[in-house]
């Protein structure tokens, strides 16, 4: 059969694999008898040209992905009957394109996929017996109407008669690359199924998986008898399948992925924030943002006994726990079990100080954050960015929902009082000769640790220059330890 009787009959779905030089030879085979070849490039790939105009063939564009993914893509474009689907670095031999173009004279009968019989060339060496890697897909030849409805059917391929040449890595550097690409796609398979473990538990499967893998290439498929080729093909596909789950943890569990795909399974949400008054205030724009993008999540805040009327008004919060300052062992017993007991879908510890680390390392919960402290993530399971220190507290606290894969919206600080605590509040402000009829600018000159103040003259030049303004009331405001100091 001609080229031009076969035009409407075939087109070839080429997934790139290997190098250009590979695609250009694959290329040069096909084009002799296949008019119609699609070539599925990864996005922002520069050979695409190269190959357009020198060989006249379609592309077709999409995210770095496994050769079935590839081939997918490529059949919805085609418009023949029947598809060669093959990689780039595939070539095939006489024989093989004779019963190919045998076979596309009829319409396949029951049968719709014809497996390619494959030969392997690897390391430069000619292999015996085909070592592919153990969740590649067969090349194939598919009647394509048949191939897109029954997709779903297993059914036992026919074998052609013929060759498929394979020409994989030629050296150790290029198998490091292929390792590397085959874990991003093991892990983004792992994915799909969004099953959690502990940690423990997952790393067992992970080396019980890798050793499975290396069994089945080197014994089963015979790689024993191919020399230093077969133990370095099993020992890659083995290494592919251990940095797959690996990577699959880093991305999916411990990058919050996994979590991110799921935020709908949260029922109760625990924010951990044990600090002073000050920052427990900057800890509201969280809460309000954590509420507004999660409405039906239960929030419950653990913090200071003295903080609590920071948050007790706040309509955002369902449930409040305390702990003095300084609690005694069997407080945090008592504390433990009874936060333990309600099943937290996650926890969100904003300042992982000594204390909210030994409370987290207890209490039973599959996710817990932080806000990113370098050395305090040991107990967390989904890390954060890593922040600049000198971004406010609000916004180190919000990089807690932004590792949900959510935005913050308004980030003002809320404090939520009574109609009497503002009565009390204006009356005593009045009395110290407050008029609220101008501005008023609130100052607190002092910080819990010396070394984070700024120096008092500069305050002082501060409200200097404010004072310049005839409608600005200054008000210093400070502890009690602190007055002298600042009087002074």
């Amino acid at each position: 059969m001609n080229i031009s009787a076969q035009k409407n009959k075939i087109t070839a779905v080429v997934s790139l694999e290997g190098s250009l030089e590979k695609l250009k030879s694959c290329l040069q085979a096909l084009n002799t008898w296949i008019p119609q070849i699609i070539v599925v490039l990864p996005e922002n790939n520069d050979i695409e040209k190269q190959i357009i105009n020198k060989f006249n063939v379609s592309v077709c564009l999409r995210k770095a992905s496994s050769s079935k993914s590839n081939w997918e893509s490529g059949l919805n474009q085609t418009n023949t009957p029947w598809a060669l689907l093959i990689r780039s670095n595939e070539i095939v031999t006489g024989q093989l394109r004779q019963s190919i173009t045998e076979k596309i004279k009829t319409s396949g009968g029951e049968t719709y996929k014809y497996s390619l019989p494959l030969t392997m060339v690897f390391l430069k060496k000619r292999l015996k017996y085909p070592l592919d890697w153990h969740d590649s897909q067969p090349s194939l030849l598919v009647h394509t109407s048949k191939a897109i409805n029954d997709a779903n059917q297993q059914r036992k391929y026919e074998t052609l008669g013929g060759e498929l040449v394979r020409y994989c890595e030629d050296t150790i550097s290029e198998c490091a690359h292929s390792v590397i690409q085959k874990a991003e796609e093991r892990s983004a398979s792992l994915a799909q199924h969004k099953t959690h473990f502990s940690t423990a538990s997952f790393f067992l499967r992970t080396v019980i998986s890798a050793t499975k893998v290396f069994a089945r290439t080197y014994f089963l498929k015979k790689g024993f008898k191919e020399g230093f080729e077969g133990i370095t093909f099993a020992v890659c596909d083995a290494h592919a399948e251990l940095l797959g789950h690996l990577r699959y943890h880093e991305l999916y569990a411990r990058g919050g992925k996994l979590l991110c795909d799921n935020l709908s399974s949260l029922n109760n949400i625990l924010i951990i924030k044990l600090r002073d008054i000050g920052d427990n205030i900057l800890c509201t724009p969280l809460i309000r943002n954590l509420k507004q993008h999660l409405p039906n999540v239960s929030i419950s805040v653990l913090t200071w006994s003295y903080s609590i009327p920071v948050f007790e008004k706040n309509p955002h919060i369902d449930h409040l726990f305390e702990l003095p300052k300084n609690p005694p062992s069997a407080d945090i017993r008592k504390l433990h079990s009874k936060l333990s007991s309600i099943n937290f879908d996650l926890i969100m510890s904003t300042h992982s100080g000594r204390l909210a680390s030994k409370l987290i390392s207890k209490i039973k919960s599959p996710n817990k954050i932080n806000n990113f402290y370098r050395g305090r993530n040991k107990l967390h399971t989904v890390l954060t960015k890593e922040s600049d220190y000198y971004r406010s507290s609000i916004e180190r606290d919000l990089d807690c929902l932004r590792s949900l894969g959510l935005e913050p919206g308004n980030t003002h600080t809320e404090i939520f009082l009574t109609s009497h605590e503002t009565t009390w509040a204006r009356k005593a402000m009045e009395a110290r000769g407050i008029d609220f009829t101008k501005k008023i600018a609130l100052i607190h000159p002092t910080a819990a640790v010396s070394i984070r103040e700024w120096p008092l003259e500069k305050f002082n030049q501060l409200i200097k220059n404010l004072n310049s303004e005839m409608n600005i009331q200054i008000v210093v405001i400070c502890t009690e330890i602190e007055y002298s100091k600042v009087k002074a």
